[in-house]
């Protein structure tokens, strides 16, 4: 039944999402659309033009030729300002010299081809891509010729402006051209917006998921194709969500099994080493007290890979402790402090802690298990590096670390020793589990269990395990999120 209706839901929610193909067509209207109004609004610039007086119509110097040819005849003679701006004209005297006119480079070449052809009035130029360039001839009094140039294309009005403006119509059109292609680049930047908003949603799901957040509802968008996609998704993460849990519920009872088991195992252990004990104490032979020590040194053998045990399964990996209580950042510094100090006096190594700017009044959420895993920090330190040891806690009044990263400040504490520090390798895996770098140590017994046990219980209080190589040795420092005394109420 939860299949159908979700089945259901998804089926309404793709009825919402229109084709991906309407998407795109929709666009392609845009522009055909935008297209039409340029060229609309190009043609309705020329004709308002037109009407204006501003520009010649394009047919206009054809349609009047004939009369413009009988009045320069007529007259004999040309007079300038008479003659229309849509006309190039130009006076040849009987050797083919231009005498007169207000020819271009380019309407004089064709005036003397004209000429040189003999006719009345022929086209001299004609392109596929341009306009044809018709000539007209009228004979002057003197005996002399007027050649007048014209094409089919408007012009403007003014001779000025039509000898220092471009040809009227190609400016406009090329101005069309340049509308589209900007009209074009504004389609595409808003389809490119819709079909980022379109798979947002798939981006963020992925995103989400990869970062191992599975309980959260994906959001659909308004293309078929993609909610198809985000519906497939969708039953990954819920697949995805199913089978971590119960994965992560079967480690959960075999780590409170094994921890059971382990306590279990720590009575019989302790009557055995006891019993060793007394034997040695009674009269014996010397074998028979050798393998009493031997029965009491194995007992505490197991007694430690108990104890490692419990380690193990006590660790919350990527898991938040419930257990944890408010506690002020000062008294943990002293706590820890007097913890390492009792280690190193048993290890009889040298060490020296400090304190520095830690507030009375500045607060850290803790579980007891960081007072030992900082007891990890300062074993390893004595373990594989070298006196002199050194612990310094501090507090910092901007910190990144924890949920949010607006806590008021940061409670340091940091480790280092005089050893000859991390390698490369033990830098990237130090803190993984049964992570051993054999190259640095010099006892065996070790499971590659404590620094990894250590920033899991760090990781539990929102905090961070870093580490580091200094010009003395090795460092490594826990970073817990803390909160001023105000912020208790």
């Amino acid at each position: 039944m939860g299949r159908l209706k979700a089945f259901g839901k998804r089926g309404a929610e793709r009825r919402r999402g229109i084709p991906f193909s309407l998407f795109v067509v929709r666009y392609f209207i845009y522009v055909l659309f935008g297209a039409m109004f340029v060229a609309g609004a190009v043609v309705s610039l020329l004709i308002a033009a037109v009407d204006s007086g501003a520009l010649y119509p394009g047919n206009y110097a054809s349609i009047n030729r004939d009369a413009m040819v009988g009045a320069i005849e007529e007259r004999g003679a040309v007079v300038a300002d008479d003659i229309p701006s849509c006309y190039r004209w130009g006076v040849f005297d009987d050797s083919g010299r231009l005498v007169d006119g207000d020819f271009d480079t380019r309407s004089k070449g064709f005036a003397e081809a004209f000429l040189q052809d003999g006719g009345i009035d022929s086209v001299v130029y004609s392109s596929p891509f341009a306009s044809p360039v018709y000539a007209a001839r009228a004979m002057l009094a003197d005996g002399s010729a007027c050649v007048l140039i014209y094409d089919f294309n408007p012009d403007f009005a003014s001779k000025t402006l039509r000898d220092r403006l471009p040809d009227p119509q190609g400016f406009m059109l090329t101005v069309g051209a340049c509308l589209f292609v900007a009209m074009v680049a504004l389609i595409a930047m808003r389809a490119s917006r819709m079909m980022r908003r379109a798979l947002s949603p798939l981006v963020d799901a992925a995103h989400r998921i990869g970062e191992r957040e599975l309980d959260f509802e994906i959001a659909h968008g308004n293309v078929r194709e993609a909610n198809d996609v985000l519906d497939a998704i969708d039953d990954m993460r819920e697949s995805l969500k199913t089978s971590l849990e119960a994965q992560w519920s079967a480690e959960q009872a075999q780590r409170e099994a094994l921890s059971s088991l382990a306590h279990d195992l720590k009575t019989p252990l302790t009557i055995v080493r006891g019993n060793a004990d007394l034997l040695i104490e009674s009269h014996l032979d010397e074998e028979q007290k050798a393998c009493a020590r031997f029965i009491g040194e194995a007992a505490c053998d197991m007694e430690d890979f108990i104890g490692r045990i419990i380690d193990v399964t006590r660790s919350t990996s990527g898991m938040r402790s419930e257990n944890r209580r408010i506690a002020c950042a000062r008294d943990l510094c002293e706590k820890v402090v007097r913890e390492a100090e009792a280690l190193a006096f048993a290890r009889g190594f040298s060490f020296d802690a400090a304190i520095d700017g830690v507030p009375a009044d500045a607060f850290v959420r803790v579980d007891a298990d960081i007072v030992q895993a900082v007891s990890n920090l300062v074993d390893n330190a004595f373990e594989y590096g070298a006196s002199p040891v050194a612990m310094r806690c501090r507090y910092e009044s901007e910190c990144g670390v924890g949920d949010s990263g607006e806590h008021a400040g940061c409670l340091e504490i940091s480790v280092e020793d005089g050893g000859p520090g991390f390698s490369e390798a033990a830098l990237a895996h130090a803190s993984e589990r049964f992570y051993r770098d054999d190259a640095a140590r010099t006892r065996d017994g070790h499971y590659g269990l404590g620094l990894a046990i250590a920033s899991e219980r760090v990781r539990a209080c929102d905090g961070t395990l870093t580490l580091e190589n200094t010009k003395r040795g090795a460092r490594a420092t826990i970073a817990l999120p803390g909160f001023g005394g105000s912020e208790l109420s």
